[in-house]
């Protein structure tokens, strides 16, 4: 009898423990040893189709739609997309199946934390924002679900009158769609922040307003947060063009593609291809960046490491940010390889920043948030290679950093982030040597005329000119890599010249081969096939291609840097 007694208050115990574990992924109130390490693990069950996968599976679909002229519509310059097509195209389309077959042999967790999916807008287009939500309710499991929470940016409803009374009266149909308005204009970054705070569920997940997810999409997103809160997970992101609403898939077989950044910051990726066992390959793994506003994340974590920085204005830089914050202060970036989710990119962003910030000047405003991050999280060292490739940066304007730096005290260093974590982002993007010198590249004798080009999509060529000059200037470095924003200026051959063309930097290198005579102001190259000849860009007349001649210190070879 005292046997039995010992063994039902043995069991008892255990079960309350297991429960104390569970509240402590939530809450993180009590020691890890209180839970199994087995928590929350998915099972992986091969040819045998998981706990969540549809049956029978569903059909396939979102190839492209093709609309005659779509293209030339007004409203493709209205929403940045075409309404037209998205108009034609059902609501509750089925869409391909991009997942690796072994992502249909997972078992999650019968009891995933309640989600809030946050989807914050301005000016969206009607049909495309209805997608995205009849997407997540159909493709999501109903009691995981807690509510889609809407968030409007302070649309112009006076010019999109289809976001007031006839949104509100689709979302009444919809019990699981709530809808908040923004009373002025906040930016996409400070929007999503008040989503969370506004949201009910245990765990959120941002979307954009122009995604449609993918089959099974959710469980497999949830499951890492749910065995610790002090992860944000990642979807695989999947292109839906912005004029035939077809889906595509940019991502090589059997890759595993992690987020990365070149030292402008501008986002990056790199696919290594992995050959392991496919339980490993569908499974969630480590990444610098996550890519983009597409996340999930425990909501009260969130909010306990600040959420998106405040400080950051409209959109741009964000994904940085929240990305180093993560690892540098105790959590991790995990990509979720079964977990996918179709994403519109428009041709150009069709609205403007909001009040007092000119279409003009959105380029500043990312480039000031970039500036902003850096300052807060990068070190000294790392803050050079930034300064180093956007030399204009430095000079613009800062807002008080003393909130974010304090929190920031509280993290590891930004050396053990590259050093533990990203240390593959010097593979692709070495360490930058200093400008020897930076800005426009006038002709000395009549500094009217700058080196310039009509480029809209490299490759093109250098030509010399008057007027609207480079924004983001030119840069030359110690080792001779001449450069223009992330492109680089090489000489190439055209018929019997040799001409200047700007095109993609190889991938891990900071050479180049020039070099800038400041005494005699001769912008020198080595000569294709000769590492001792030295050739001279000259001028050879307006709108005409800057070509490298032999060196004669000519005037039409004499050129000044100016920032």
């Amino acid at each position: 009898m005292i046997l039995v007694i010992v063994y039902l208050f043995i069991l008892q115990f255990a079960n309350s423990t297991r429960n104390l574990c569970i509240q402590e992924k939530f809450l993180d109130i009590l020691p890890k040893l209180h839970c199994s390490e087995s928590f929350a693990l998915p099972k992986f069950t091969p040819g045998v189709p998981g706990n969540y996968e549809p049956y029978p599976p569903p059909p396939q679909g979102g190839d492209p739609t093709v609309i005659p002229n779509a293209d030339k519509k007004i409203d493709i310059y209205e929403y940045g997309m075409s309404m037209t097509t998205s108009d034609s195209i059902p609501l509750d389309r089925p869409i391909k199946d991009y997942r690796h077959r072994a992502c249909q042999y997972w078992n999650y967790p019968d009891q995933l934390p309640l989600t809030s999916v946050v989807i914050a807008f301005h000016n969206e287009g009607l049909s495309v924002l209805q997608r995205t939500i009849v997407s997540i309710i159909n493709r999501s499991p109903q009691r995981t679900l807690r509510e889609i929470l809407l968030v409007d940016d302070f649309s112009s409803i006076g010019s999109y009158p289809h976001l007031g009374e006839k949104l509100e009266a689709w979302i009444a149909r919809h019990t699981k769609v709530r809808l908040i308005r923004n009373g002025k204009r906040e930016g996409l970054i400070r929007s999503k922040n008040i989503g969370v705070k506004e949201a009910k569920g245990e765990v959120v997940v941002f979307l954009d307003a122009h995604c449609e997810v993918g089959i099974n999409w959710l469980p497999p997103l949830l499951t890492p947060i749910l065995r610790d809160p002090h992860t944000l997970t990642v979807p695989i992101v999947h292109p839906i063009d912005h004029t035939t609403f077809g889906f595509s898939n940019v991502y090589r077989k059997n890759s595993r593609p992690v987020g990365l950044w070149e030292w402008g910051l501008l986002y990056k990726e790199s696919q290594d291809l992995y050959d392991g066992p496919e339980a490993n390959l569908t499974s969630p793994y480590p990444s610098p960046l996550h890519a983009g506003g597409l996340i999930a994340f425990n909501r009260e974590y969130f909010l306990s490491v600040g959420g998106y920085d405040g400080g950051l204005r409209v959109w741009g830089g964000e994904q940085y940010d929240l990305s180093f914050k993560i690892w540098m202060c105790g959590g991790r970036v995990l990509w979720v390889p079964c977990s996918w989710v179709g994403h519109v990119y428009r041709k150009f962003v069709p609205y403007d920043f909001g009040e007092g910030v000119a279409l003009s000047r959105n380029e500043d405003i990312v480039t000031g948030n970039l500036r902003r991050v850096v300052e807060t999280w990068f070190d000294e060292e790392h803050l050079e290679y930034f300064y180093t490739r956007l030399p204009t940066a430095r000079y613009l304007p800062l807002d008080d950093l003393s909130k974010v730096k304090k929190f920031r005290e509280t993290c590891k260093p930004f050396s053990w982030f590259m050093k533990e974590v990203a240390s593959m982002v010097y593979d692709h993007f070495p360490k930058l040597p200093r400008n020897t010198e930076w800005g426009q590249i006038l002709l000395d004798e009549q500094q009217a005329f700058h080196w310039g080009s009509n480029c809209k999509e490299p490759p093109c060529q250098i030509d010399s000119r008057t007027g609207r000059i480079f924004k983001i200037g030119f840069r030359l470095n110690q080792a001779g890599q001449l450069g223009l924003g992330e492109r680089c200026l090489v000489p190439i051959h055209s018929s019997e010249n040799i001409i200047l063309q700007i095109q993609a930097c190889p991938r891990g290198s900071v050479d180049g081969g020039w070099r800038y005579d400041r005494t005699r102001k001769l912008m020198m190259h080595r000569s294709p096939g000769s590492e001792e000849e030295m050739l001279c860009a000259q001028f050879t007349g307006d709108r005409e291609f800057i070509q490298l001649k032999h060196c004669d210190g000519n005037r039409k070879q004499r050129w000044l840097w100016k920032n």
